[in-house]
């Protein structure tokens, strides 16, 4: 189960199909940014693998979330907006 609740997150002006609609670009977008971000982690990686200071891009938690948890979080905060 997904929080906040469906009904936390539709209104008048945003129902479920619309919904939906959005947190399935939000996921996609949000996958896009990870594997960007693992494919620069790992360039780095090559590069500096002689280095003793290797720092990686994502934090535990963000690489353990699912991708539409992810999306009904930033949905649900405010950081997308549904237009």
């Amino acid at each position: 189960m997904l929080y906040p609740s469906l009904e936390n997150l539709t209104n008048e002006n945003v129902n479920r199909y619309r919904l939906v609609i959005a947190t399935a670009k939000c996921a996609r977008y949000v996958t896009q940014k990870a594997n960007e971000a693992r494919d620069i982690a790992e360039q780095r990686k090559e590069i500096d693998r002689f280095s003793k200071d290797t720092k990686t891009e994502m934090s535990a938690d963000a690489a353990n979330d699912k991708a539409v948890s992810v999306a009904i979080q930033k949905i649900s905060s405010g950081e997308f907006k549904i237009v």
